[in-house]
């Protein structure tokens, strides 16, 4: 019989993953945020919306 204790995260580790995941959260936000404003550049703003709109949309149906 073995004994399957937890293993107990380094603190480091935690860390850096914590870290990693709020880095790529924020990368991902100024990102759309770019997408955005590059397609207000260049589009209506009306369609712009419709355009995020309908993605929410789907986001919400296939999430």
């Amino acid at each position: 019989m073995s004994d399957h204790h937890p293993r107990k995260r380094d603190p480091l580790t935690e860390l850096t993953e914590r870290e990693k995941a709020a880095y790529l959260r924020r990368s991902s936000m100024r990102f759309l945020e770019c997408a955005i404003h590059l397609c207000a550049t260049h589009m209506p703003i009306d369609e712009v919306a419709q355009v995020l709109e309908a993605e929410a949309e789907q986001l919400r149906r296939y999430s």
